[in-house]
């Protein structure tokens, strides 16, 4: 049984959550804003960040898998339900 996985990591995601998380978490605790808000808005970013910070595809003899974060959010396909594929180079700029 051969087993290919990979696993792409969204720094930017990581990053940008991140620091919206903390400087957020900064104003409630010295309370320059609407504290419950902001750690509301902080909670929500940090669960955000855990179900999408990474990729990870997975393909085994019968089924492709593709889960997001810690693998709540995923998708599963038999491999027999693929009719083509092909490789594919997408630009970061085409979007």
């Amino acid at each position: 049984m051969s087993e290919y996985k990979h696993t792409q990591i969204g720094h930017v995601i990581i990053w940008s959550l991140l620091v919206v998380a903390v400087l957020g978490a900064i104003k409630a605790t010295f309370k320059l804003g609407p504290h419950r808000e902001l750690l509301l808005v902080g909670i929500v970013l940090l669960i955000t960040l855990a179900l999408f910070y990474k990729l990870t595809i997975t393909i085994d003899d019968e089924i492709l898998r593709a889960s997001l974060g810690v693998g709540v959010i995923q998708k599963r396909v038999p491999i027999s339900h693929i009719a083509v594929c092909e490789p594919v180079r997408i630009r970061w700029w085409s979007s």
